[in-house]
């Protein structure tokens, strides 16, 4: 078997990609009324530019049932279409690839809803302190229909795929949860039953957008639940495996939540954290795993590529600080990302890395940190 490079050209889950080095959805918080801003526009040409392989966009929103951070895009109807087809029509310009992110936040809010809020059972979130109200059965075919809805949305605005976000704490990663998927019908009580509405959402968007449309996923490994309730490494796989069979194009692994005993943004000390869950899933499906989290050097980029059978890689962080640094490396400029990990990107008023703020902003920024790691953050 020919070796794998990173600096190739080649196909991943139903995408021709120019490299190997992706960059993970990251919420942008700019979009403006909901919708693609200036600001957005520049920050994808900057990456596309900067010769990422494949772009993932921050979090998309698009359900009735939702709340929308501040910043947030929203497939809404079609007057969403125009901006987000200069969106695409940014990247592909400049050779890159991108899939848009759809999501539902459930009860993982960063601001008080004024209304009812939706989650598979009645279980307090850890984050918000919000007790939601369990959807119905008739409520999550609504949901499916909506999720079908927004991916044809953003087929017809030329995004070359979706991923369905289904870890990190958010709707469909508590369905996956035994620590907050206390359902007893047909979309709770074992891991398969927990995807099922998964598995429903795949089936919607590849009947309404083509079966050869891409439909990639973004998959906790593991929540890192603070008892070890949640979403385990062994229900990880075996619903990945799951998917696997019924048509994904593509599995992201990713772990831990906003209150998890790691969250998905670990500090710098810790290194291709979730590389021994891809490795296993890599070893027992065919579909494209992508590996996210802890990748900052080249060298051990290269070395997961030659040695493992995952398909690609996916940063986030890096590049917010160093938008070039793919093009950076492929030049043979080979030291690690500049990024520290600090976490002081992830800003109210749009994603920025910390060291482009005035004094202000960082002390502002500092006392969000301050909040973020009172919540029982480990890393």
């Amino acid at each position: 078997m020919q070796t794998k490079t990173t600096f190739e050209k080649t196909l991943i889950g139903g995408i021709e990609v120019e490299n190997r080095i992706f960059r993970s959805a990251t919420h942008e918080g700019t979009a403006t009324d909901w919708k693609i801003s200036d600001r957005m526009l520049d920050m994808y040409r900057d990456l596309a530019e900067g010769d990422v392989g494949l772009i993932i966009t921050g979090y998309f929103g698009f359900s009735k049932t939702d709340y929308h951070s501040k910043g947030t895009v929203v497939l809404s109807d079609d007057s969403s279409i125009t901006g987000l087809e200069k969106l695409t029509e940014t990247v592909h310009k400049h050779g890159s690839k991108i899939v848009t992110q759809i999501n539902h936040a459930g009860s993982q809010l960063l601001s008080p809803p004024d209304g009812p809020v939706y989650g598979p059972s009645e279980v307090v979130d850890p984050f918000s302190g919000i007790m939601p109200v369990a959807f119905t059965e008739s409520q999550i075919n609504d949901l499916v229909t909506e999720f079908g809805d927004a991916a044809v949305m953003a087929r017809k605005a030329g995004f070359d795929g979706v991923q369905i976000h289904g870890a990190h704490g958010y709707l469909l990663n508590k369905f996956l949860s035994p620590a907050y998927n206390k359902r007893t019908d047909d979309y709770g009580g074992t891991p398969i039953k927990n995807a099922r509405i998964i598995l429903e959402i795949l089936k919607e968007i590849k009947l309404k957008c083509g079966k050869d449309y891409p439909v990639w996923i973004k998959l906790n490994s593991s929540d890192f639940h603070p008892t070890d309730e949640g979403l385990n490494e062994d229900d990880f796989l075996l619903i990945a495996k799951e998917l696997s069979k019924n048509g994904i194009d593509a599995i992201e692994v990713s772990g831990g939540t906003l209150t998890g005993k790691h969250s998905p943004s670990r500090s710098k000390k810790h290194t291709a954290y979730h590389l021994g869950s891809a490795e296993k899933l890599a070893e027992d499906i065919s579909v494209p795993v992508i590996l996210v989290g802890g990748l900052r050097n080249i060298d051990t980029i290269d070395r997961i590529m030659a040695e493992t059978k995952i398909a690609a890689i996916s940063m986030s962080r890096p590049l917010i600080r160093e938008p070039g640094l793919v093009k950076r490396w492929a030049a043979g400029y080979r030291q690690g990302a500049a990024c520290i990990a600090c976490n002081g990107c992830y800003n109210p008023n749009g994603t920025i890395c910390f060291f482009e703020l005035g004094d202000e902003e960082k002390a502002a920024q500092k006392e969000i940190m301050k909040f973020l790691r009172s919540l029982g953050k480990k890393s």
